[in-house]
């Protein structure tokens, strides 16, 4: 997962293991940091591209077209539009092209769908007394998403969990991705502790991990 390095080094992701391990310390909470690399699905971008571009050549060719839609030269249309679907595909692998591609909207609701996907996935709802919260980060829309079980989201307003966003929001836009999950972890780590403080019997649940999809 070499693209990841763009965003977090190794030694942020030891920090951010780091920082799980001593938020949960004493709390009978549980903190789970994801990051993947997109939640929307781009798989209509290369053909979006291809009829874009052959938009632009036609309006740009028009003024040539007694010249081009005539023999020999109409049978090289087929080609070129196999070439620039291929072109398209190859254009399509960049992350900002499939960010124009989708739109806002989409983005928004394919990351909040995503994010609940994770909480299932790495079984965040199976804590003890509920109280587990995922830290999630799309680095594609550049969006993030926190969601706390019952047993927590019960105890605090959308009002404390929004705080926290708009810190991280402001750290994935200057570009501390790393730093970012640290600090709505510590955030999220105190929150915990005041609610539900360690019991003698307290296990670790879940791993103490940065989890990169």
């Amino acid at each position: 997962m070499a693209w990841i390095h763009r965003y977090i080094s190794d030694e942020d992701i030891q920090k951010i293991s780091h920082a799980v391990q001593k938020a949960e310390e004493k709390t009978e909470g549980e903190i789970v940091p994801v990051i993947v690399q997109r939640s929307s699905t781009v798989g209509h971008v290369p053909l979006t591209l291809t009829m874009l571009i052959l938009l632009m050549l036609v309006i740009v060719e028009l003024p040539y077209s007694d010249l081009l839609w005539v023999k020999p030269w109409v049978y090289a249309w087929p080609f070129l539009i196999v070439v620039i679907y291929y072109l398209s595909f190859a254009l399509a692998r960049l992350s900002w092209i499939q960010k124009v591609f989708v739109p806002e909207r989409d983005e928004v609701d394919q990351v909040h769908q995503r994010a609940h996907l994770e909480f299932y996935l790495n079984k965040i709802n199976k804590t003890r007394n509920h109280t587990g919260i995922l830290i999630f980060i799309s680095v594609m829309e550049k969006k993030a998403v926190i969601l706390a079980d019952e047993g927590i989201s019960s105890k605090l307003p959308q009002e404390t969990w929004n705080e926290i966003l708009q810190k991280l929001g402001g750290q994935l836009r200057g570009g501390n991705w790393g730093f970012g999950f640290i600090e709505a972890i510590e955030a999220c780590g105190h929150h915990l502790k005041h609610h539900f403080p360690a019991q003698a019997d307290k296990t670790d649940q879940l791993k103490n991990q940065l989890i990169i999809k």
